[in-house]
């Protein structure tokens, strides 16, 4: 009211404030990685929409008005998706869906395949995660944790003998997805996409917060149009000024939420969708020169694999082949097989970054040939590497992302995908949910008691985020193991250093497998002897 009838605004001057707002809170949370940003975006996005600010854009006969709200609708779709508020997706994608036509049909729009084109990535992302979801007998979608909830029985496991200054800590990611036939939406594949999630710490219930952030919508476009006159929120019921708040209570409130986002940190994330080689390796160069002597970085790569002939297979060792990267353009009279070859990141281009600690994950049909790394450097190297091809009786996963990507992010998710569960009672999951639970409980437990030969891994167990994939890569190695159709080497991921045998096919964790695949009424496992598995050594 204040803004309308005293500053002159109309209501979609207004919206549009709110949204640059929105927009801010945004380009926060991609800077800094912290998801509080990421709410309160969401919170002013969810205002503009309840309180229909771009409703009345046709009456400005601009069609640049028009684009402003299809942007609008395009950002809260992505902060929906990054919030996992999939109650909203489809009426979101409905109301774009009615805009987008609308743009078209009255300015005649030049840009209308790129507006159709956000609408078919839009439902193809949702209608993506159908596949891989089980629903209950209504339909709707059964809860998943997709950001790190910290386990205190596991922090109790593994950080009773590390002293709190001297442990490790991720600091740096590199997220890069390469793949050519991945569904994607605003350059963010559905692999990139559950790696970054799995990089954040879980949003805490932040309701009482989400209420302040609402009431204080009004008095943040406030400030923006008055150009924040005496730092107050404008009262829109009031006409007299709001009592000044002492600076000493504004510095100690700042404080402490500043002491909460450092208890809850997450790490820097870089998000690369296609890069060239060129770009990849400023941004590793960017990311390792930050990483202090305490820290450590990690590099995601997910994409299409290339290798080097087998007639030329003499070549120096750790450039065989690796993932392919984006090529700009190709050079005239180029051999195709050759350009792809000098575009594509090898493991011998890794190696000079592998001065500081480093954690790396593949996911890829070439996955393999990162096993070839040498170890040159002192500080600690670890690297997680996906199967390097699938069983012909498992559903095809790599236009919906990666199963094992999907195992490091919610290893329910890949379970119930392995086994074909679509539908399944709230109980049941639940019950489910805690056997995984339990299951990472106990690798947890066998690694702290594991004489690692490997130092690496000890030190990366330091780190909440990395001990989380290091523990979620043994689940699901001992799933895979069990699973039938999983039966020969290149179905399996594997690590080096690898894990101790005795860890991934423990007899208590094969039997927390078992209990899930019985609870599941999965009948596509095969337990051995338990007695016959490897015991922990004395």
């Amino acid at each position: 009211f204040v803004l309308e009838n005293t500053y002159g605004l109309k209501r979609w001057e207004v919206g549009e404030i709110a949204s640059k707002i929105g927009q801010l809170f945004y380009h926060y949370y991609l800077r800094t990685s912290e998801t509080n940003y990421l709410q309160e975006s969401f919170v002013f996005y969810e205002a503009i929409r309840e309180r229909r600010y771009f409703n009345e854009i046709l009456d400005t006969k601009s069609s640049a008005w028009m684009i402003k709200k299809l942007r609008f609708y395009a950002r809260f779709t992505v902060v929906c998706m990054l919030l996992n508020n999939r109650d909203i997706l489809p009426a979101l994608r409905e109301e774009l869906g009615s805009i987008v036509n609308e743009y078209i049909n009255v300015y005649r729009a030049p840009d209308a395949a790129e507006w159709q084109l956000v609408l078919s990535e839009i439902s193809s992302f949702v209608d993506s995660e159908k596949r891989l979801h089980p629903t209950n007998s209504a339909g709707a979608y059964l809860p998943v944790a997709r950001r790190l909830v910290a386990s205190k029985a596991i922090s109790a496991v593994l950080d009773k003998d590390t002293p709190q200054p001297t442990k490790l800590k991720l600091q740096e990611a590199i997220i890069v997805g390469s793949s050519h036939n991945q569904i994607k939406f605003s350059e963010l594949t559905i692999d990139m996409y559950r790696m970054l999630q799995s990089l954040e710490r879980e949003l805490p219930n932040a309701k009482g917060a989400e209420t302040s952030v609402r009431d204080s919508v009004a008095g943040a476009i406030s400030i923006a149009v008055t150009g924040g006159t005496g730092g107050n929120p404008v009262d829109p019921l009031s006409s007299t000024s709001i009592k000044e708040e002492p600076i000493e209570e504004t510095i100690n409130n700042q404080r402490r939420n500043t002491e909460k986002m450092i208890k809850r940190s997450n790490p820097r994330k870089y998000l690369l969708y296609r890069p060239t080689l060129s770009q990849l390796m400023v941004y590793l160069a960017t990311a390792f020169k930050e990483v202090a002597s305490d820290s450590a970085m990690l590099l995601y790569l997910s994409g299409d694999g290339i290798k080097r002939p087998v007639t030329d297979a003499s070549g120096p060792k750790g450039y065989h082949g690796g993932i392919l990267t984006n090529s700009r353009k190709a050079a005239d009279n180029t051999d195709p097989e050759q350009q792809s070859f000098t575009h594509c990141l090898h493991p011998g281009d890794i190696l000079p970054f592998t001065r500081k600690p480093m954690f790396m994950i593949v996911d890829s049909n070439n996955s393999d040939v990162f096993s070839e790394m040498p170890r040159i450097f002192y500080p600690p190297f670890m690297s997680l590497l996906s199967p390097t091809e699938y069983p012909t009786s498992i559903p095809g996963t790599s236009p919906v992302g990666g199963l094992f990507t999907l195992f490091l992010h919610a290893p329910l998710l890949a379970f119930s995908f392995i086994c074909e569960i679509e539908h399944i009672s709230p109980d049941t999951w639940e019950q489910c949910n805690g056997l995984i639970t339990q299951a990472e409980t106990k690798i947890a437990e066998l690694l702290a008691v594991a004489t690692l030969a490997e130092k690496p891994i000890k030190r990366f167990l330091q780190d909440d985020f990395l001990r989380q994939f290091i523990i979620r890569f043994a689940l699901c190695h001992a799933i895979l193991n069990a699973h039938v159709a999983f039966t020969e080497p290149k179905h399996m991921p594997s690590s080096y250093p690898t894990l101790p045998t005795f860890v991934l096919e423990s007899p208590e964790l094969l039997s927390k497998i078992r209990s899930l695949a019985i609870l599941a009424k999965a009948s596509c496992f095969s337990f051995e002897d338990p007695e016959a598995a490897p015991q922990p050594p004395e």
